[in-house]
């Protein structure tokens, strides 16, 4: 795949919801050029390499969350 950078479904502009900002557990077809054929569908928290971030999201939606580990 062209895109060395791995990231979530949910965040991708190939994951194919109208939603502008889908959850984790929204179910939609990957869009991928090189995985479209397959007609593959995936939850928004699914990811792979073939990621690019959806139009309109900051890339710190991608970022490990400094919360985690924190009570």
């Amino acid at each position: 795949m062209p895109n060395s950078h791995w990231g979530h479904c949910q965040h991708c502009k190939y994951f194919a919801s109208p939603a502008r900002m889908p959850l984790p557990n929204e179910e939609a077809r990957c869009m991928q050029p090189e995985l479209a054929r397959f007609e593959l569908k995936v939850f928004g928290a699914s990811g792979c390499k073939g990621f690019e971030l959806r139009p309109g999201l900051a890339p710190e939606v991608e970022e490990p969350s400094l919360r985690l580990g924190a009570s």
